[in-house]
């Protein structure tokens, strides 16, 4: 990616009283070339895929197209196999356009249930996941809120989530680390940004990476809600922690809030 960004010195700016975020300078080309980059990198691989199988041509060419499961798979694995091994900021943005490109295409009740479900914890109301799919370079989680059950924010170090909504409805945030954060074992403060707050319901996307919008956190609307999580390790599995995020925040302008994690237990 040095075509697209160079780094030079790295400055601290204030944000809060006695809280610094560390910028990193960089001289970025336009965001359309940037994002051109991105979507050529992507077309390179469809078009390495297709020299492999011509025969995946005619299906691709009529994006309008609903797909089957098994055709997803057999359209989605050989591209997204290739996405997957550039873990850059920028090649994982190509890889979740991807996903995402090609998931919008099955019908919600096409996606393969989980055979076996849990209750996360003592959750109420009841949270509910189940492994709905295995294989490389993803697998698929499928999670169900009860109606107005809430999953407490959560983060997903060295990972990608694509998030795929099925049915019913649940607002969702999504917020990134200001700086450094401490260890998982440590319950010092430290600050997050807010850089999301939408509604996910059938057939829409909400999606993180390793490097932004990295912790998420769901609440079920009345008639409650259930989608996919499809998830991808880019690094070392080096675990998750919940947080606990304040509910006003330090600064209302920049959507900064206190946190605290409070490890793998809710």
């Amino acid at each position: 990616m040095k075509d697209i960004e160079e780094t030079s010195s790295d400055s601290k700016k204030e944000v809060a009283n006695g809280f610094f975020e560390t910028r990193r300078r960089m001289f970025w080309v336009p965001a359309s070339l940037a994002g051109c980059a991105i979507l050529g990198t992507a077309e390179r691989v469809i078009a390495n895929q297709l020299n492999k199988d011509p025969s995946m041509a005619g299906p691709m060419a009529s994006a309008g197209n609903y797909l089957d499961w098994e055709s997803f798979l057999k359209q989605c694995l050989p591209v997204a196999g290739e996405l997957y091994k550039d873990s850059s900021a920028p090649g994982q943005e190509a890889y979740l356009h991807w996903l995402g490109s090609m998931i919008s295409r099955v019908r919600t009740n096409n996606i393969p249930r989980a055979k076996k479900v849990g209750r996360f914890e003592k959750l109420e109301p009841a949270v509910t996941f189940g492994v709905s799919y295995r294989g490389q370079p993803f697998f698929i989680v499928e999670w169900e809120l009860e109606p107005r059950a809430f999953l407490p924010p959560h983060c997903h170090p060295n990972a990608s989530v694509c998030t795929v909504g099925l049915d019913g409805e649940a607002q969702i945030r999504n917020f990134e680390i200001i700086g450094q954060a401490p260890e998982f074992s440590s319950r010092k403060t430290f600050l997050v940004r807010q850089t999301h707050n939408e509604v996910v319901a059938a057939g829409r996307i909400n999606t993180l990476s390793s490097t932004r919008d990295n912790i998420h956190t769901f609440q079920a609307g009345k008639a409650g809600a259930r989608g996919i999580d499809i998830s991808t390790l880019h690094g070392p599995d080096v675990g998750f922690s919940f947080l606990e995020i304040a509910g006003q925040p330090r600064d209302p302008e920049g959507g900064i809030y206190d946190a605290t994690w409070k490890g793998q237990s809710v």
